[in-house]
């Protein structure tokens, strides 16, 4: 059987020296970026084509590219941590990028207009008392105002918090289920969080959601 090109070229990139290079000054991380670039081009490329067949080569080049940013980011912004095995977190950042451009493609097929986007948020709630209030306020042309004080409420959350109100706000008309709010995340920040932490998450993150709601005057509060 012959060997597999990509992988006897990944062999000989040391991992324990690129994680090295990825928490050290900005011209390192670059030189990291380079070491990935020349030794895990093929491999990269092959998860992503495996995940997403459908993506033609051009595409498959520009997630690629998703893949090394989000890398170069993560170490910019010392999320990297070096104790942590360099090749898996690279193929988890590679399959989620993939996963979220076939996501995105379909979103742009089913994406009606901003009305539909802003009707899905009551759903995404999973709160009858919110689905009334959105009823009232689209009736009343109010959507945009209801979306701002929603957001509001998104940017004071803790950050976890945040970055799955924000995914369950920017992937609509969709529902996203745990499982691809947390494949979003991992795209987004290179964290790969268990679906337990994400489910934490959204709970938190609706209750806050609904608390705004409350405060605005979009709907009454419950009694417990």
């Amino acid at each position: 059987m012959q060997d597999n090109p990509g992988m006897k070229e990944a062999a000989r990139l040391d991992a324990d020296e690129v994680s090295i290079l990825l928490i050290g000054t900005e011209e390192e991380q670059n030189d990291a970026i380079r070491l990935i670039d020349k030794y895990l081009r093929f491999v990269i490329s092959g998860i992503i084509r495996n995940v997403a067949i459908y993506l033609k080569s051009e595409e498959v080049q520009e997630v690629y590219q998703e893949v090394l940013l989000g890398l170069w980011r993560a170490a910019r912004d010392g999320r990297y941590d070096a104790d942590r095995p360099l090749l898996p977190f690279v193929f988890t950042i590679a399959r989620c990028r993939a996963i979220d451009r076939i996501r995105r493609k379909s979103l742009r097929k089913r994406k009606i207009g901003n009305e539909l986007v802003l009707d899905a948020i009551a759903g995404a709630l999973a709160d009858t008392k919110v689905g009334e209030a959105w009823g009232n306020i689209v009736s009343k042309n109010d959507g945009p105002r209801m979306m701002a004080t929603i957001r509001k409420a998104i940017i004071r959350m803790p950050e976890r918090q945040r970055q799955v109100a924000s995914v369950m706000i920017d992937l609509y008309p969709e529902e996203p289920s745990l499982q691809e709010i947390r494949e979003e995340v991992c795209q987004r920040t290179g964290e790969d969080l268990t679906v337990l932490a994400i489910k934490s998450a959204r709970r938190e993150a609706r209750k806050k959601i609904r608390e705004e709601l409350v405060r605005a005057g979009y709907m009454e509060r419950k009694n417990d």
